[in-house]
């Protein structure tokens, strides 16, 4: 449930800033750094994604 919810949140946005971070750690009972070290991982995956399907 809570990797549903931050894939759901990583769609809208892929940059969280502070109090929205604070407020999805809050719902989801996490410590608001294991929010923001999620999003930094789930940008590094994205971004190989991204160039796996452009090659130069």
């Amino acid at each position: 449930e809570q990797l549903e919810r931050l894939e759901v949140e990583f769609q809208k946005q892929q940059y969280m800033v502070g109090s929205e971070r604070l407020y999805l750690a809050n719902a989801l009972h996490l410590s608001e750094a294991q929010v923001k070290i999620w999003f930094q991982n789930r940008r590094i995956k994205w971004r190989r994604q991204v160039l796996d399907n452009h090659p130069q």
